[in-house]
């Protein structure tokens, strides 16, 4: 049974000009996205999801999109019986409606994945409409619950039997239930969600606690780990850590012995595809489907918290480093691969050229990272932030918060429009516009979820709506700023104390960021820890107008300790020149060419800002090209481009053989460019485009 605090408190805090009440528990705190303020192995807290609120500009806009456009749209879209499936497959399950099921195995994450996004955004800017939609469907979820427990549209509705095999993904959408029925009693208040989770988390316990080996391949995507250590901390039935223990545990720990994988074939030995060669405590490199991947890394970095169990975080900390200096993008993206056969040994712990298991939407080999064919799952994407976001939870360190940054600002908003209608599954590097061939879930055009891509969309929402709980932690030294947007904090530090500031800032597109102390409840001094980001060089710092003596090392956290007082103001002043980035020489897709960047922004040409007889393959940079930034608003929702003179290669002399040719000897041409941010690319007609360009030096 759940266990919950008895009384609720209200609370009312606004946004822009909204304003509804909220509720939290019994101490008047809901603790936010993560619920770790308990969590014992944890250095930072989570503030309160309600202690910030956006004010102006790039976060304000896009939380107001996701509000208007993006959370209806996908509404309306998953409500639509021809097109979405997905509450009409839950209805059905319910008795409610008759019908076939439709769509995917993984259809219901996208209700459980709305809802959650429902739940942040009415907590803060809510309406009547909108709260009475998230009472309707939870609603039909309580009455797709079976008897027992177990909740999956995909197997009650075609009445499969369970558990038959592992691409159902039957534990993938009970573990998004569990995460979306947590957040929902924190932000509303209700119990009704609550329950549904905990007879579907005690029916998980019971099937699997016996270990049976016929579900050894269970789950593909552990989603259920992340959503069990949420119910753990949400309710405090031990159970459920134990639970989401198990299942870190049970993966890569038994294959052989004439069980049938996941496909009906002998399990002889593990995949790479789902991380299962070894026990995680044991594996060297990251592997497999990057979706699956980040989820168990995020999952085992939240049991961590709990357990403090070293051998788990030392496994990650190995994986964090393999996967940042050999696998990751530019961008941030973590699978290169739509379809491989990556090389690797049959035998765990020996180098071998023997071809190893089929992966799909996942990571390749080290420093393996094409650019046209790039799959970068937008999903993918935002599991490497959620793990980022647990690793600095637990120590503190800013290269996780770079990283979240750089994958969020580019990976992670590449995946939707900048209207906030039509999306991308993939997100490749390289783009030969209406031509490009198309592989797995690409498209030409930006679309609405369709038959496989319904889980990016509600994903990549969920992440916009909560984007504000990620900016700030407390510990025990004071404040933290992770991240930098104008908004307005008021909550507590760690001890309790109460403290308002507000940021003023034109961040990502200007590195000033104005910080003022509102009020602060201090009979003593404590710290606020700014982080300093690693591309940020000759950082500076001043409190009311005085330049402070700390250390400003790019990839820190910059502190200030003093009894702050209503009225002080801190200033940070984060350069951003134009950077040309070089990847390491072992990536051969990129050996002689270079990225642009400026702040945590990652650049791209498009070939529709070429001159028309330009063409966007004959484009190079030269090593001293001066730029010119400039922010244009009714550019792509409002963006700062970047202007150069480039080098236009002489395309005129004949080739040998094929498309091949001579290099030539005459003076190569110019021709102006203007660079967009990558993560706005594909917004404009059907353009090539390319984040990687040839560089002469």
């Amino acid at each position: 049974m759940c266990r919950l605090p008895t009384t609720i408190a209200v609370l009312s805090i606004g946004i822009l000009s909204y304003c509804v009440p909220s509720f939290a528990g019994a101490d008047g705190r809901d603790f936010g996205v993560i619920k770790n303020q308990e969590s014992p192995h944890a250095k930072l807290k989570s503030v309160d999801f309600r202690d910030v609120r956006w004010t102006s500009g790039f976060w304000a806009d896009r939380f107001a999109t996701t509000r208007d456009v993006t959370l209806p749209k996908l509404w309306e879209l998953a409500s639509d019986p021809d097109m979405g499936h997905a509450i009409q497959n839950l209805r059905i399950a319910a008795g409610i409606e008759k019908g076939q099921f439709k769509g995917t195995h993984w259809q219901d994450a996208w209700v459980y994945k709305w809802l959650e996004s429902a739940c942040y955004i009415y907590a803060v800017a809510g309406d009547e409409e909108l709260g009475g939609q998230i009472n309707q469907i939870v609603e039909v979820i309580a009455k797709a619950q079976q008897p027992d427990g177990y909740i999956a549209s995909q197997t009650i509705v075609r009445d499969w039997p369970r558990f038959q095999n592992a691409h159902h993904h039957e534990l993938y959408t009970m573990g998004h239930l569990l995460t979306a029925a947590c957040i929902h009693r924190r932000l509303t208040g209700k119990t009704a969600l609550l329950d549904v989770a905990c007879k579907t988390a005690d029916y998980i316990y019971e099937t699997f606690k016996g270990r049976n080996p016929e579900l050894a391949e269970f789950p593909l995507n552990p989603s259920i780990i992340m959503g069990a250590v949420e119910l753990y901390r949400t309710t405090g039935n031990k159970r459920y850590l134990d639970m989401a223990n198990f299942f870190i545990d049970w993966r890569g720990s038994r294959y052989g012995n004439g069980r049938r994988n996941a496909w009906g074939g002998p399990l002889k030995n593990g995949s790479d595809l789902n991380q299962n060669w070894r026990p995680l405590r044991k594996e060297t490199e990251v592997v497999g489907h990057a979706v699956f991947f980040t989820y168990l890394y995020a999952g085992a970095a939240d049991a961590y918290m709990e357990t403090g169990d070293r051998t788990v975080m030392t496994a990650l900390e190995r994986l964090w480093d393999d996967l940042v200096t050999k696998k990751m993008y530019v961008t941030g993206g973590v699978s290169p691969e739509h379809k491989a056969h990556p090389a690797r040994s049959f035998s765990p712990g020996k180098l071998s050229t023997i071809v190893g298991d089929s992966i799909h939407e996942g990571i390749s080999e080290p420093y393996r990272l094409p650019n046209d064919t790039a799959y970068n799952e937008t999903c993918g994407q935002i599991g490497n932030l959620m793990w980022n976001w647990r690793m600095l939870a637990i120590t503190g360190e800013a290269r996780f918060a770079d990283i979240m940054e750089r994958t969020l600002y580019n990976s992670i908003l590449s995946g939707v429009e900048v209207d906030g209608e039509g999306w991308s599954y993939t997100n490749p590097l390289r783009w030969h516009g209406s031509e490009h061939v198309l592989r797995s879930n690409d498209t030409h055009k930006r679309a609405y979820p369709g038959t496989r891509m319904i889980c990016c969309p509600t994903n990549l929402m969920r992440t916009v709506a909560s984007w504000q709980n990620y900016l700030y932690s407390v510990g025990k030294q004071g404040l933290w700023i992770h991240h930098y947007g104008a908004n307005v904090f008021e909550g507590a530090l760690a001890d309790g104390r109460k403290l308002k500031l507000t940021q003023e800032t034109d961040y990502p597109w200007d590195g000033v960021v104005r910080i003022t102390i509102d009020a602060a409840e201090s009979a003593r001094s404590f710290s606020i820890l700014l982080r300093i980001p690693g591309w940020a060089k000759d950082a500076k710092l001043a409190v009311n107008g005085r330049a402070v003596k700390t250390d400003c090392k790019p990839a820190t956290y910059a502190s200030i300790e003093r009894k702050w007082a209503a009225g002080d103001v801190i200033e940070l002043e984060l350069p951003m020149p134009v950077r040309m980035i070089v990847a390491d020489p072992l990536i051969e897709q990129t050996r002689n060419q270079v990225a642009v960047m400026r702040g945590p922004i990652v650049y791209c040409l498009e070939s529709i800002d070429l001159p028309q007889d330009v063409r966007l393959e004959d484009v190079c940079l030269p090593a001293e090209a001066k730029w010119k930034d400039r922010y244009e608003s009714d550019l792509l929702g409002g963006v700062t481009v970047l202007k150069a003179k480039a080098i236009v290669i002489d395309k005129t002399t004949a080739g040998d053989i094929g498309g091949y040719r001579h290099v030539s000897n005459r003076r190569p041409g110019r021709t102006d460019i203007t660079m967009i941010p990558y993560y706005a690319w594909n917004n404009r007609e059907e353009p090539k485009m390319a984040v990687w360009l040839p560089v002469r030096w």
